[in-house]
């Protein structure tokens, strides 16, 4: 090794040098290059996350001088109406026993000797068929289970029943004013369809028109600093369910308990609350409902009430799960046709599953209810219940209601986008630029590299292949080397025979220059 580096010259040295450097710069660039597409990978997935998960932001503003705030929402649902109900039970027999001339004795000691049993087995029926909430014990004991099932029994058609029980608006409401100042009843609290039956309510966007002929017929309820005060007064002669909800919103069986206010007979109801509406900045719309976590009124798909809501939702995913479980859907149900309502057998059903149908539950939960994967509506208002008073009148035959707004809204939240797409481009572009120096030009460039030069190299190659094989198949081949040499010993052995023997020694040498002397 000593001799070898000894007679080394200085020109080895140096391009051992040279072949080190060149090796350990390239390894050095390379390392850089990955460590800065690393680091851009990095930010560039973090600002992707950022723009999917977390693009939206909310914002308290208070600039409430210019402000309307909206009166809730106010729906009434009947729950019961005893006197109807006997009457309707009353001439059900009376029609039943009539139509059949044997049965028309039957029918006489039924109005003599009246059967209390049979009566009250019917009106309970009756009851739970008009005012249907998911349960129908009485209906499904007296009716299916029994071997021997009372020949008045009602085994479907339950929505012909229902209404013959249920009242009109001019039998339930009366008296409505606001502010003072009357309004009819009738024209502005509209019928409208919910999976509790027929119900009226005003100021809802979700009327539909469809059903009751008739488009949604708002009345003015804005209160704001020239006019602060907002007091929506009415009768209701019926025992039933107030609901103060959103304009989007709709009765339902699965409705907050604090949003409901059971109204009887004989009382005075008193109830305050606020109204805290939210604002959405027009980028919001631009955003996907994953995003936002929210959906707008228009995006409803397969909706069965004209506009999105929370509650809509929940109603469309009762509905697909009653046809799932019991395959029929009960004769409230919004959207059901006669063919698909459920005859007593699917009462029966829907009876055996009440509380996987009435009871909605998050997905983390393990008791038993409904998973309704609903999203909130973008648009939907906070109201709050501050107080309800109530107190005894002396008219048994009717309640008085008062909705009352208690101040105006000096709050309202909005909805920002913080990280919308310009901002996800912004973010890309930077973070390449600054790791790897690329920009748009870069990546088109990187794409017609491996897609349009590459395919053209291939087809050069073939071409120049096929000129190739062209050429040596028009051409003869060139002689080789070793062919010749030997055409040029040849040539000189030829000459050496004509050549006379007696030769000089460096004759024979240049002729034969492998033979030994």
């Amino acid at each position: 090794l000593s001799d070898t580096s000894a007679h080394r010259s200085p020109k080895t040295d140096v391009r051992f040098t040279d072949l080190n450097i060149k090796y350990l710069t390239r390894i050095l660039w390379a390392a850089l290059v990955i460590l800065s597409w690393y680091g851009s990978a990095l930010l560039i997935i973090s600002a992707w996350e950022a723009f999917t998960y977390s693009p939206i932001s909310f914002g308290l503003e208070t600039t409430y001088t210019e402000w309307d705030t909206q009166m809730p929402t106010v729906a009434i649902c009947e729950v019961d109406n005893k006197k109807k109900r006997f009457e309707v039970a009353d001439s059900f027999v009376r029609i039943k026993s009539t139509n059949n001339i044997v049965n028309f004795k039957q029918f006489l000691l039924h109005r003599l000797w009246p059967d209390p049993n049979h009566l009250v087995d019917l009106e309970d029926t009756l009851t739970e068929i008009a005012y249907y909430r998911g349960s129908s014990f009485v209906l499904v004991n007296t009716c299916f289970l029994e071997a021997n099932p009372d020949p008045d029994c009602l085994m479907s058609n339950y929505s012909y029943y229902a209404k013959l029980v249920r009242n009109e608006c001019d039998d339930i409401l009366k008296n409505c004013s606001y502010n003072d100042k009357p309004f009819p009843c009738c024209e502005y609290f509209q019928p409208i369809e919910t999976d509790m039956g027929p119900c009226y309510i005003i100021n809802s966007i979700q009327v539909n028109g469809k059903a009751y002929s008739r488009e949604p017929h708002p009345y003015p309820m804005q209160s704001n600093m020239r006019n602060p005060r907002g007091v929506l007064k009415f009768d209701v002669a019926m025992l039933s369910t107030l609901y103060t909800i959103g304009e989007d919103e709709v009765p339902t069986i699965t409705t907050l308990l604090s949003s409901t206010l059971n109204l009887k007979l004989g009382y005075n109801y008193r109830r305050m609350l606020s109204v805290k509406h939210i604002e959405n900045d027009p980028l919001v719309a631009s955003t996907t409902p994953i995003q936002r976590v929210c959906r707008f009124h228009y995006e409803n798909d397969e909706g069965l009430y004209p506009h999105y809501s929370y509650s809509a939702c929940t109603v469309l995913c009762r509905k697909k799960a009653q046809l799932e479980m019991c395959n029929c859907n009960d004769h409230f149900m919004p959207g059901a046709d006669d063919a698909g309502r459920c005859n007593v057998s699917g009462m029966a059903c829907l009876n055996t599953h009440v509380r996987e149908l009435t009871i909605l539950k998050p997905a983390w939960n393990r008791r038993t209810g409904l998973i309704c994967d609903c999203m909130p509506s973008c648009d939907e208002a906070e109201i709050t219940v501050i107080k309800d008073i109530i107190n005894k009148k002396k008219i048994k035959t009717s309640s008085h209601v008062e909705i009352v707004l208690a101040y105006l809204s000096t709050e309202r939240l909005k909805r920002n986008v913080v990280r919308s797409r310009l901002d996800l481009v912004v973010s890309v572009g930077g973070t390449t630029g600054l790791f790897v120096g690329a920009s748009l030009l870069s990546f088109v460039e990187l794409f017609f590299f491996f897609t349009v030069r590459f395919v053209n190299n291939i087809l050069m190659d073939r071409r120049e292949t096929k000129k190739i094989a062209l050429k040596r198949e028009e051409v003869p081949i060139e002689e080789t080397v070793l062919q010749k040499e030997k055409k040029r010993r040849d040539l000189l052995l030829k000459e050496f025979n004509e050549i006379p023997r007696a030769m000089p020694s460096y004759y024979h040498k240049l002729y034969y220059p492998q033979r030994t002397s």
